[in-house]
């Protein structure tokens, strides 16, 4: 029996904690955006170099996302992410000090790189913490870490205004070492807690274990996840072009990328609450394809209404989101298997999230149209539907064949 005073976390801290790690999984990365040109002007850097600084994030989060489970099996989740938090906070500042060559892009990379690890092991953190919720709880981490992203988008230019684009850089540190400090009294209560601590480390691969790269199903997940992710970063980064191309402002362009991010609030709490209800997630993927689509089809077709094109692509494509996430950890078998396919999936999935808003830029350099890209997103948007379809349905990774010691 636990003794007074010696509990590990309540409920409450271990919701707290999660939102708190959720919010600083974008921040860092959309404040950059808005800033673009301002950063470009005073470093000198040419388009071609601020490109390069734009995807940096997303491949780092591929090259570090296979490797995290062994950090997670030698230190435990808890902890990695607790230093994943200090090391976001020294990235974040280390890019806003000019004084050191190429700090920019040393921060970026080295925020990145926390930031990898922490997306690997929120989704396993849900599954381990709240397992009889995991598609509510994971709808409202993910509204967290959009919530988080847009208001970093929208106070980006006034901070500048004010501060310095250094400042607005380093400004979302405080919110890594804000999550620092929470993350530190989560670990605090789980020492002093008389119960045991054998989940917060994963455990080495069983025998018995199936390798995810072996698995069907990972592969689905996997390349679900990257295509959906190559949706998001191509409107991340394309979506205010789109608008000006069409004759809108800089500003109401602004504007579209703040509410595609924004509305996706609302959309993941209502899909998440009717993902809570059923195992069977299929509709969900055809029905938020099927919007997406939409959205993208009325850009080509009516692009005078771009804004609400806008709108409902933000509503389809973070559900999407919170939809992959949700996958890696209900079809995966056991938490060790979990975390490895969480690797997997944004491994490889950041690799092909990155790749497409790369052509789109040059597909629209050489035609001088979006009308071309936008199509091309149409046939990943089809195309990670009907993967949707497939690994939307109520299974699991299955266990490899006993091997001769088992049997």
């Amino acid at each position: 029996m636990e003794q007074p005073g010696h509990r590990g976390p309540s409920q409450l801290m271990l919701l707290a904690t999660i939102l708190v790690v959720a919010a600083n999984l974008r921040p860092a990365i959309t404040v950059v955006g808005p800033l673009i040109e301002r950063i470009g002007d005073d470093t000198g850097m040419d388009p071609a170099m601020l490109g390069v600084l734009g995807a940096a994030p997303v491949f780092t989060f591929a090259a570090v996302s296979p490797f995290v489970h062994h950090l997670g099996r030698r230190v435990g989740r808890d902890r990695a992410i607790f230093l994943a938090l200090l090391t976001l906070t020294v990235g974040t500042l280390l890019r806003a000090v000019e004084v050191i060559p190429s700090a920019l892009f040393l921060g970026t990379v080295l925020l990145a790189g926390s930031i990898g690890v922490i997306n690997v092991l929120v989704p396993i953190l849900v599954k381990q913490d709240f397992p009889d919720r995991v598609p509510m709880m994971t709808a409202t981490y993910t509204a967290a870490l959009t919530a988080a992203a847009a208001a970093a988008s929208g106070t980006a230019v006034p901070l500048a205004d004010a501060l310095g684009w250094q400042a607005a850089l380093a400004g979302t540190g405080l919110l890594a070492l804000l999550g620092a400090g929470l993350w530190s009294i989560r670990l605090s209560r789980r020492r002093r807690s008389s119960a045991p601590r054998a989940s917060e480390r994963i455990p080495a691969a069983a025998g018995e274990e199936r390798s995810v790269w072996t698995s069907a199903l990972a592969w689905q997940v996997t390349l679900f996840f990257g295509l959906q992710s190559s949706i998001f970063y191509f409107f991340l980064t394309w979506m205010a072009s789109i608008h000006t191309a069409q004759g809108f402002s800089e500003r109401a362009g602004g504007y579209g990328v703040a509410a595609f991010q924004a509305v996706g609030i609302v959309a993941t709490l209502v899909v998440g609450r009717i993902m809570q209800r059923r195992d069977d997630h299929r509709l969900v993927a055809v029905g938020l394809g099927l919007a997406m689509a939409t959205g993208v089809a009325g850009m080509i077709v009516l692009p005078p209404l771009m804004p609400v094109w806008a709108v409902v692509c933000g509503l389809a494509s973070t559900a999407t989101l919170m939809l992959s996430l949700t996958m890696v950890s209900l079809r995966a078998g056991s938490a060790a298997q979990a975390t490895r396919l969480s690797g997997m999936a944004q491994g490889v999935g950041y690799l092909i999230g990155g790749a497409l808003p790369v052509l789109a830029g040059q597909l629209f350099e050489s035609t001088g149209s979006w009308e071309p890209p936008l199509y091309a997103a149409l046939v990943v948007i089809g195309i990670y539907t009907g993967l949707g379809y497939v690994c939307g349905r109520d299974v699991r990774i299955p266990p490899a064949r006993p091997t001769s010691a088992h049997r």
